[in-house]
């Protein structure tokens, strides 16, 4: 999650009061989805393996306050979930971290080698609280290779400093890298028989748009399903189309970035349709301000126009969604996308939930999408669902299960997270997201997820 609020630890301050003042007469036009009331219906979340992150680091209103609330003994881990109903588990120690959006790891289309990225370090468990976590949390710069037959790390290395996410290319051949770095924001990762060789690194030249270190370079990128071009997000706030240069062994060598837009929200991941001529964005609503994220209202999921071969460019089509829709993600058909909208639930712990609407429950929506078209419309009212942070959210197989992953409880910072499961009913041209009260717990800051058959 990135650049949610930045007060120091000794004290939120008065521009938090004045704007907690705000709220508490804005509330009454609030419409913050409440959980939603747990439905009869069987859950059967139909996947060979699910991978989950957790970052030891930190609780998740460390965003808000710097007070980290360390758990003795706990490491950054990737658990892997597998067999009948994921009732099987291993968990492997991974460095990782939530200070950026989801996208921090992938797999090889085999299933093999599992891949993360650690964009921030790790903060000592002797360290209670820190001025701000965008200072007082190192910079991080590794890719670990895990294999996940084997439950073990096979190699780490530096990739890139502040590496934002990492996608692997269809054929499995390499990894694309986003780095927050100015220069060479770009990392290709050749792989051979699923091991990294050495990293190539391009400079996109892409207009400046940075205005703090930590949103310098790339924000996230994707792997055009052709395996020929990207799309990328550079700075929070800008979209670029990135045409390779492939050897003969479909690897890039080199790249070329075409400037596409500029939003005036504040973007987080993007996922290519199925048919590879849009490129969706979800954009939280906040911005560059700390009290920005305290007043944002809805946010919503972009369609860009960025086909390689065609020559149309730009946003074609917007649904709004409910509040911070950090991560979303599309079923395999390709015609409907659900977000996971964090609400404001980042707020400390001791706010009043009256003063605070969005504080008590995250929320999940429902997009249709026309791969054709990339026209989006958004299909039902938000369902809410208790916990704070969720992070991230993927579809089974069939596209009628969802799993949903919670970084921690309310107002308890030492709390463990949890996976949870949701259906998906369609009733003729109607839809509907139906709790079902199902999940599976996990140590306490889950925040990625990824699914292989």
């Amino acid at each position: 999650m990135r650049r949610i609020l930045r007060w120091g630890a000794a004290g939120i301050g008065g521009v938090f009061v004045a704007a907690l003042v705000a709220l508490g007469l804005w509330h009454l036009f609030d419409r913050t989805p409440a959980p939603a009331a747990v439905a009869e219906t069987e859950t059967r979340f139909d996947a060979g393996r699910l991978l989950v992150l957790a970052d030891a680091d930190m609780a998740a209103t460390a965003y808000a306050d710097g007070v980290l609330y360390p758990i003795v003994g706990a490491e950054d881990a990737m658990i892997v979930l597998g067999g009948d109903d994921l009732g099987e588990r291993q968990e492997i120690r991974a460095p990782n971290t939530v200070m950026g959006w989801p996208g921090a790891m992938t797999a090889d289309p085999d299933g093999r080698f599992a891949y993360v990225i650690e964009g921030n370090g790790m903060v000592d468990r002797s360290v209670e609280a820190v001025p701000s976590v965008w200072v007082g949390v190192p910079d991080g710069d590794l890719l670990t290779v895990i294999d996940l037959a084997g439950g073990e790390v096979l190699q780490e290395m530096s990739v890139c400093l502040r590496p934002k996410s990492v996608d692997i290319a269809p054929s499995g051949g390499w990894l694309l890298v986003a780095c927050g770095e100015a220069d060479g924001e770009l990392a290709i990762v050749p792989l051979e028989d699923g091991l990294p060789g050495a990293v190539r690194r391009f400079d996109l030249d892409l207009p400046e748009l940075s205005e703090r270190r930590r949103d310098e370079g790339l924000t996230y990128a994707m792997v055009h399903p052709s395996g020929a071009a990207a799309g990328v997000i550079q700075s929070n706030v800008g979209v670029a189309l990135v045409r390779f240069e492939l050897d003969e062994g479909g690897v890039p060598v080199a790249a070329e970035a075409e400037d596409v837009a500029l939003d005036d929200g504040w973007l987080s991941v993007g996922r290519w349709t199925r048919e590879g001529g849009h490129f969706l964005v979800a954009d939280v609503a906040w911005g560059p301000a700390p009290t920005d994220a305290l007043f944002n209202g809805p946010g919503a999921i972009l369609s860009y126009a960025l086909d390689p071969e065609g020559e149309a460019r730009g946003l074609v089509s917007e649904a709004v969604v409910s509040k911070s829709p950090e991560a979303f993600e599309i079923n395999r058909a390709g015609d409907l996308a659900v977000t996971v909208n964090m609400e404001r639930t980042y707020l400390p712990q001791g706010i009043p939930l009256g003063i605070a609407p969005g504080r008590g429950a995250s929320s999940l929506s429902l997009v249709t999408v026309d791969g054709g078209t990339g026209q989006l419309e958004t299909v039902t009212e938000p369902v809410g669902f208790r916990g704070v942070l969720p992070e991230d959210a993927v579809f089974d197989r069939d596209g009628d299960h969802l799993a949903v992953v919670i970084y921690q409880d309310h107002d308890a910072p030492r709390s463990d997270g949890w996976v949870e499961f949701f259906g998906i009913e369609r009733e003729g041209a109607g839809m509907r997201i139906v709790p079902t009260g199902e999940r599976i717990g996990l140590p306490r800051g889950t925040h990625d997820l990824f699914v292989i058959d």
